[in-house]
């Protein structure tokens, strides 16, 4: 018996849904929390690593092995407990009306929801299931004996990395038609797999790209 075929809306996370960066506004909670000492040295760094991923030259391997450090040796219960308190301080005030609205729309169509996003999975899995989107597609962290070890795991869902990580989540279920939402140049990949993309206040260089495409280019704001 052939598979049904799916219809799929993938959505990015970080200035596509969200109004700013989740792992920036993370960031700042584990400062407050006491888990991140150096405060201003943490600081440089992670602005320096957003002007690389505002360029495209973001080197992956070096800001995962930043910005997991802080997790390091914690219990997964431990940050759980911390993941929940900031998703409801700091990020469900932050989630665009329009975005919201647009998942909803496709849940409403039986259509398939992902947020798929180069965010790391502690942030990402509870925040799609609070959407109540199907699946969320992030960078896994790796664990040892119900702790963190600082590293990740599995495939990196950043640029190509978003593209392979839905090719193994997917198998072999035909798709029938498919959606997907970006404000990065760095998602130009997945844009471009999908039906109908769109470019969600996009930054300069994908805007001249769906420009030039025809891509729709709403604001949730």
């Amino acid at each position: 018996m052939s598979r049904a075929a799916m219809r799929l809306a993938l959505f990015d996370l970080d200035d596509t849904l969200l109004d700013g960066d989740i792992t920036g506004f993370w960031n700042e909670w584990l400062i407050e929390q006491g888990w991140i000492t150096d405060a201003a040295e943490y600081c440089r760094t992670w602005y320096s690593h957003m002007a690389d991923y505002a360029e495209g030259t973001l080197d992956m391997e070096a800001h995962l092995q930043f910005l997991l450090a802080p997790l390091a040796g914690r219990s997964v219960q431990e940050v759980a407990e911390q993941v929940d308190a900031f998703l409801d301080s700091r990020i469900m005030p932050r989630l665009f009306p329009g975005g919201l609205a647009q998942v909803a729309w496709h849940r409403h169509q039986a259509h398939t929801t992902v947020i798929i996003s180069a965010s790391t999975a502690q942030l990402v899995v509870p925040l799609a299931k609070r959407l109540g989107c199907d699946a969320a597609l992030a960078t896994a962290l790796e664990q040892e004996a119900g702790r963190y070890t600082g590293q990740a795991r599995g495939t990196r869902t950043f640029r190509e990395g978003k593209l392979q990580a839905l090719h193994e989540w997917l198998g072999d279920t035909p798709l029938a038609e498919t959606w997907g939402y970006s404000d990065s140049r760095n998602d130009l990949p997945l844009l471009e797999a999908v039906e109908k993309p769109h470019a969600i206040h996009p930054d300069p260089v994908l805007a001249g790209i769906a420009r030039q495409r025809g891509w729709a280019m709403p604001s949730w704001r």
